[in-house]
């Protein structure tokens, strides 16, 4: 029996490595829907970079403000998307037209938002959103970092135990995330995955640092 989802700082859940495994689901949307709760959908400008085959859009992101998705595979359904690498569309184009950035991939994030913190600006005050899948669990479980988290949290060299301490990591890459950024985090909600693909998913919402 699958155990139901708890709130508080965090949030059980199952998670496989799959596009949008229906046990990922709840947690998923709950917290695709507290980022944009949070931001205002009346003021959400949503910019999908693992846009798969638009079940979030559905759940969540169709109530925004505005909707651009991303994915290297072209969906016929009415949703505004770029059909390529993300991140030659985050190098691309403007990331001002946009406060809320999901990125949920299957394996790092970190590259993509490494993209994000060098070319969007966050004003004093000002309150942007972001969703994170973070899958590097089973590499970690070798001493395998990816590159762009050993360049975010601040990792040199191979270091062993990292799927140990996955949340520690974690915790380093959103500071270096946040200090890239200029920002503080003022929310947060976390899901972690029980299965062995050691998935962490988390919904902030950034705000920009004082002169």
């Amino acid at each position: 029996m699958k155990k139901a989802a708890t709130w508080g700082d965090s949030l059980a859940s199952e998670a496989l490595k799959t596009n949008n495994h229906a046990a990922t689901m709840p947690a998923k949307i709950e917290l695709r829907r507290r980022v944009l709760e949070a931001i205002g959908a009346d003021n959400a400008r949503v910019f999908d970079a693992f846009a798969g085959d638009g079940k979030m859009f559905d759940a969540v992101w169709s109530k925004a403000a505005r909707y651009v998705g991303c994915d290297l595979e072209w969906y016929r359904d009415a949703r505004e998307a770029f059909v390529a690498d993300n991140r030659r569309v985050l190098r691309s184009i403007d990331l001002t037209a946009f406060n809320v950035f999901d990125l949920d991939a299957w394996g790092a994030p970190w590259e993509q938002a490494i993209i994000v913190a060098a070319r969007r600006p966050v004003k004093p005050g000002e309150r942007i959103g972001m969703v994170l899948t973070e899958g590097s669990g089973l590499k970690l479980r070798v001493g395998d970092y990816p590159l762009s988290l050993r360049a975010i949290a601040g990792i040199r060299g191979r270091a062993a135990g990292g799927s140990r301490s996955q949340d520690e990591l974690m915790a380093r890459a959103l500071a270096g995330l946040c200090r890239r950024m200029r920002c503080t985090i003022a929310k947060r909600w976390q899901a972690k995955g029980k299965t062995g693909a050691a998935m962490i998913y988390a919904g902030l919402v950034l705000e920009g640092d004082p002169l």
